[in-house]
């Protein structure tokens, strides 16, 4: 009897392991793509639409969120066609979205066409327009609108802004990390040259802090990696293509 009773609180104790493990959320980590070139999409706003938790992918496409088995998600990204997965397992996901042929307010072409006054004046306007804020007749001051920060007009100031910040913080690397700057220090010429660049380019945050003599160093500890890479890894550089404005 008294092993029956054992026996019986064991399973009664199991299931309710089991029933709190399956309540719990788990992180879910995928990656979200363009469906026609397969590259990342940055910015995308990803929401579990059982509970209102929202995440957003990185600048390589990753995402991580909260979520239950069953539970739905909603992918959605200005110009491409709104997306929803339902978990039924959480190995990593790719999420592919498809452009549903509408056009956002401002692109990578007419963005490196502005000249660098345009440039700062644009971000500001978007940086503002993506606060989303209204005048209060009653109170005074500003108020955040949270239907005008969800919606369309919103997300779009906000991308908006964040292409634009991209391009300010590009042309800061490139009046210093210059082709001539390379060559002054290494032997890299053609493709190479522009391989290297592409790999080792610099961020802004170090060029903010670096003097001459601290760039010059950089090039060379990097040019030293460079030369270690194996073929392989060199063809995998993916040389960004530009339009000249």
């Amino acid at each position: 009897m008294a092993r029956l009773l054992i026996r019986a609180l064991h399973i009664i104790l199991m299931a309710i392991i089991a029933h709190t493990v399956a309540a719990q959320d788990t992180v879910l980590t995928g990656y979200v793509l363009e469906l026609n070139s397969g590259e990342p999409l940055p910015y995308v706003e990803i929401k579990n639409l059982n509970t209102g938790k929202l995440a957003e992918s990185s600048a390589d496409g990753k995402f991580t969120i909260p979520v239950k088995k069953n539970e739905r998600l909603q992918f959605e990204y200005p110009g491409y066609r709104t997306d929803t997965l339902v978990v039924i397992e959480f190995d990593i996901k790719r999420v592919y979205m498809t452009p549903d042929g509408s056009a956002i307010q401002i692109d990578e072409v007419q963005i490196q066409a502005m000249t660098d006054s345009r440039l700062a004046t644009e971000i500001e306007r978007a940086r503002k327009e993506g606060q989303v804020a209204e005048t209060s007749q009653h109170r005074g001051g500003l108020r955040l609108s949270p239907s005008r920060w969800l919606g369309q007009e919103g997300r779009q100031a906000r991308l908006r802004y964040r292409l634009l910040l991209a391009e300010q913080e590009r042309r800061k690397i490139d009046a210093r990390f210059t082709p001539e700057a390379v060559m002054a220090v290494t032997p890299l010429k053609g493709e190479e040259l522009e391989l290297y660049m592409t790999k080792y380019r610099p961020t802004v945050e170090f060029l903010a802090a670096a003097d001459e003599s601290d760039l010059r160093l950089y090039i060379m500890d990097t040019y030293a990696k460079f030369k270690e890479l194996t073929p392989k890894q060199r063809a995998e550089i993916k040389i960004p293509k530009r339009d000249n404005p």
